[in-house]
C-alpha cells in the first residue's frame, strides 16, 4: 500500500469514527443500550439472576416497573416497552431447553433440572428498572438464599470505538499489526478501568494508566485469553497441524502430493482453481480449511507464480463463505441458537406461533437472501476464470507473474524462514501419501469426533429432529468443533510421524526436531492471534458492539431495516474481529424487532406475511454483514489464519483483499438486499443474477490481466 493511500484510508477511518452518531445523544438510545444490557444480564448462560428460581423447574412471568428520565407518558408506549424485559423471561425459559446440553443448577455438583417452564398462573417476579442520564440499574428481589440480585451499569460511550480504531488506524499508517493490536489493546483496557471498571471513580490518571496494563496484560490476555478453553484448543490445532505438515514436508510427503496435484494445476488458472475447490471441499469448519487449503496449495501456487496475497484471498473467500452457508458445519449451531428463542414469540404468517424446532427452517429460509457469502464465491470464480484483477491485488499478481515473485521482497510472512529448514533431503523419496493419509486423518477424524461427540450427549432429542438431514444436523449441534479439530490434529502428527519413522525417512530425534522447527516458526503468527483475542476481549469489556447497534437504532424501518443492520453488523464485526460476537448481539434483538415493524408495515404488501418476511429477511442481512466485517478485518482470527495458511504478510493479504470485499458488499447492498426492500424477496434469483453481471461487467471493463505489463 503506497503512502498516500495509507493516509487517505487512515483520514477516512478517523471520518467515520466522528460520524457515528452517538445513541447518548438520541431520545431513545438511553433506554435502548439500558434494555440491551439488562437483557444481557438476565439471559447470561452461567450467571443469570433467573437461575436462582428453577430449581423446581418452574419460572414466574415478570413484572417490570420501568423508570426513565424523563418518563415515558404515553401508556402505550410504556407497557410496550416495559413488555420487551417481561419477554426476556420466555426467551429464558427457551434458550435453555433449547441449549445442547440440559440446564445444570447446583453449587455441590452438577444436577440435571427438568426441562424448564414459565408458570404464568404464579404471582410475577418483579424487577425495577430505572434509566438515569449516565447509566442504568435493575434490580430484582433477593434470592431464595437473600442474596440481592441487582445489574448496575454506566452507558457505554465513543470510546467504545477507541481500541479497534487505533489498532486499525496504526496498522494501515506503520504497515505493522503488533504495535498496532497492543497499543489499541491497552489504549482500551486503560480506558475501560477509567470510565467503567470498578474502582474509576477513585483513579487517576497514573492509575488508570497502570491498572490499565495490568488489566490488558494480566485481566485479558492472561486470564482471558491464555487460559480461556477454546482458545487454547484452537491454538493446539494450529500447533498440532502446523507440526504435523512441518513432518509431512521433511518426509518428502508434501512435495509429493504437490507433484500430483501439478498434474491438474499446471498453470495459475488450474492452480486458483485448485485452491477454490479445496476451499469449497471443506465446507464443515473454517479453521481447517484456511490452513488446510493454504498449506497445501501453496508451494503449487507458487510454482505457477500466483501472488501469496491471491492465494490468501481464495481460501479467506471461501472459508467463512461455506462453512456459513452450509448445513452441515459447525457455524449453523451457533447461528440458529442466536435467534431460536425469540422465534418462539413470533407468529407465521398464517397466525401460528413459531416453535423454537422451527429455527433451522428460518435458517433455511435465509439462504438466498445471503448474498454477501453467495456473491463472495461467485466473484473468486469470475475473478479466477476471467483473469482479471484490479487495485493491489493487481499489482501483486503481475510482480508474481512478470518477476516471479509471488511473494514481496520486504513482506513479512506469518510463518518465518526457519521453515526452509523442514525442507525434504534430496535422496529423500517423494511419496505423496505421506502427506494425504495424514491430512485425511484431520479431515475425517475432525467429521468423526464430531459425530461421536454428538450421538454421545445426554441432551434430550427434539421431536422434530427426523430423517437422515435432520440426525445430522442434531450430532453436528451437540459436538464441540474445536475439540475435534485438536484430536484430529494431533493424530495426523502422529500418522505423519508413524510414516515417515515406519519408512526409515526420519529418525525419531529428526521427527522431534522438525515438529519444534515448525512450532517456532510460527510464535509470530499465533502471537498476533492472541492479541486479536484480547482485542476482542477489550471491545466487548467497552460495550463496542452495543454503542454501535444503538447508534443505527433511529434507522430502522421496513424499508431500510436490511439494509441498516446489514451495514451495522459489517461495522461491529470489523471492529471487534468476531463474526459470532456481532450475531450474539443482534440476532436476538432483531427478531421481535422485524417482525413487529414488517408486520406494522404491511411489508411485501400484506400484514399477516409481512413480519416473517422482514424477520427471514433482516436475520440473512445479520448474518452476512456479521461474515463480511469478520472477512476484512484485520484483527479477525480467520484472515490471521489465512495469511498464515498461505504464509502470506498479514497486512498485504488484508490490503488486497480489502477491494474484493467491498466491491462484493456494495454490489449485495444495492442489487441484492434494496431490490428485495423495493419490490419484495420474491425477486431473489433476479438480484442474484443481476448481481453477478455487476461483478463481471466490473472486472471486465475495471479489472486487467496480471500476465500483461502495466501500459
Amino acid at each position: 500500500m503506497t503512502g498516500k493511500l495509507r493516509w487517505l484510508t487512515a483520514a477516512l477511518f478517523v471520518l467515520l469514527y466522528v460520524a457515528i452518531p452517538s445513541p447518548l445523544d438520541s431520545p431513545n438510545g438511553r433506554p435502548y443500550l439500558t434494555q440491551l444490557q439488562v437483557r444481557e444480564w438476565l439471559l447470561d448462560e452461567t450467571a443469570s439472576p433467573l437461575a436462582a428460581f428453577v430449581r423446581e423447574g418452574t419460572l414466574p412471568p415478570l413484572s417490570v416497573d420501568l423508570r426513565t428520565s424523563p418518563p415515558i407518558v404515553d401508556p402505550t408506549e410504556r407497557a410496550r416497552a416495559a413488555a420487551q424485559y417481561e419477554a426476556c423471561a420466555r426467551e429464558w425459559v427457551a434458550a435453555r431447553n433449547a441449549a445442547a446440553t440440559p440446564f445444570r443448577y447446583g453449587d455441590s455438583g452438577p444436577e440435571i433440572r427438568p426441562p424448564l417452564r414459565l408458570d404464568e398462573r404464579a404471582p410475577p417476579l418483579p424487577m425495577v428498572v430505572w434509566v438515569g442520564d449516565t447509566g442504568a440499574k435493575a434490580q430484582l428481589p433477593p434470592d431464595p438464599a437473600g442474596q440481592p440480585l441487582e445489574h448496575q451499569a454506566v452507558f457505554y460511550s465513543r470510546l467504545s470505538l477507541l481500541p479497534a480504531f487505533l489498532a486499525i488506524l496504526i496498522a494501515v499508517l506503520t504497515q505493522r499489526v503488533l504495535p498496532a493490536l497492543v497499543t489499541g489493546g491497552i489504549a482500551g483496557a486503560i480506558a475501560y478501568v477509567a470510565t467503567l471498571g470498578p474502582a474509576a471513580s477513585e483513579l487517576g490518571v497514573f492509575g488508570a494508566a497502570v491498572d490499565g496494563l495490568r488489566h490488558f496484560a494480566v485481566g485479558t490476555l492472561w486470564d482471558r485469553v491464555l487460559w480461556d478453553d477454546f482458545n487454547l484448543r484452537v491454538s493446539g490445532f494450529v500447533v498440532c497441524l502446523f507440526m504435523a505438515i512441518g513432518v509431512m514436508t521433511r518426509s518428502g510427503g508434501i512435495q509429493g502430493m504437490v507433484d500430483w496435484i501439478r498434474r491438474y494445476a499446471k498453470g495459475p488458472v488450474s492452480s486458483q482453481l485448485c485452491s477454490y475447490l479445496i476451499g469449497l471441499a471443506i465446507f464443515f469448519d473454517d479453521y481447517s480449511n484456511c490452513i488446510i487449503a493454504g498449506t497445501t496449495m501453496q508451494p503449487v501456487t507458487d510454482r505457477a507464480r500466483v501472488a501469496r496475497e491471491k492465494l490468501a484471498y481464495i481460501v479467506d473467500s471461501t472459508a467463512a463463505p461455506i462453512a456459513g452457508l452450509s448445513i452441515f458445519s459447525t457455524w449453523i449451531a451457533y447461528e440458529v441458537s442466536q435467534y431460536r428463542a425469540p422465534l418462539t414469540m413470533v407468529t407465521k404468517a398464517d397466525g401460528t406461533p413459531y416453535l423454537a424446532s422451527d429455527a433451522f427452517a428460518v435458517f433455511v429460509e435465509t439462504v438466498p437472501y445471503r448474498f454477501y457469502c453467495i456473491l463472495t464465491l461467485v466473484m473468486v470464480l469470475l475473478v479466477i476464470l476471467m483473469r482479471r484483477d484490479f487495485g493491489p491485488m493487481l499489482a501483486a499478481e503481475r510482480r508474481a507473474r512478470l518477476e516471479g515473485k509471488p511473494i514481496a521482497d520486504d513482506a513479512r510472512p506469518m510463518v518465518s524462514h526457519s521453515m526452509a529448514s523442514t525442507q525434504p533431503k534430496p535422496e529423500t523419496p517423494l511419496r505423496g501419501w505421506n502427506a494425504l493419509l495424514p491430512l485425511l486423518v484431520l479431515v475425517l477424524g475432525t467429521i468423526g469426533i464430531m459425530f461421536y461427540q454428538g450421538a454421545s450427549t445426554d441432551a434430550p432429542k427434539p421431536a422434530d429432529v427426523q430423517g437422515f438431514a435432520g440426525e445430522i444436523r442434531w450430532l453436528l449441534a451437540n459436538a464441540k468443533s474445536e475439540w475435534a479439530l485438536l484430536l484430529a490434529s494431533a493424530g495426523a502428527l502422529v500418522v505423519a510421524a508413524a510414516l515417515a519413522l515406519g519408512q526409515r525417512l526420519m529418525s525419531l530425534g529428526e521427527v522431534l526436531r522438525c515438529a519444534l522447527q515448525s512450532l517456532r516458526a510460527l510464535g509470530f503468527a499465533l502471537l498476533i492471534l492472541l492479541l486479536a483475542w484480547s482485542l476482542g476481549k477489550v471491545c466487548k469489556d467497552l460495550g463496542t458492539s452495543f454503542f454501535l447497534t444503538g447508534a443505527c437504532r433511529d434507522l430502522m424501518s421496513a424499508q431500510v431495516l436490511p439494509l441498516v443492520l446489514f451495514f451495522t453488523s459489517a461495522l461491529i464485526a470489523f471492529a471487534t474481529g468476531t463474526s459470532y460476537g456481532t450475531m450474539a448481539i443482534l440476532l436476538p434483538n432483531v427478531v421481535v424487532l422485524a417482525h413487529q415493524i414488517g408486520s406494522d408495515a404491511a411489508f411485501g404488501g400484506s400484514a399477516a406475511s409481512g413480519g416473517p418476511l422482514l424477520m427471514v429477511l433482516t436475520i440473512g442481512a445479520v448474518l452476512e454483514g456479521s461474515i463480511f466485517g469478520d472477512h476484512c478485518s484485520p484483527i479477525s482470527d480467520t484472515t490471521v489464519l489465512s495469511s498464515l495458511g498461505s504464509r502470506c504478510d498479514h497486512l498485504a493479504h488484508v490490503a488486497t483483499q480489502m477491494p474484493y470485499a467491498l466491491l462484493v458488499m456494495v454490489t449485495s447492498a444495492l442489487f441484492g438486499y434494496l431490490p428485495m426492500v423495493l419490490f419484495g424477496p420474491q425477486w431473489w434469483p433476479l438480484a442474484l443474477v443481476a448481481s453477478t453481471l455487476v461483478l463481471a461487467g466490473f472486472l471486465w471493463f475495471v479489472g486487467k490481466d496480471p500476465n500483461r505489463p502495466a501500459a
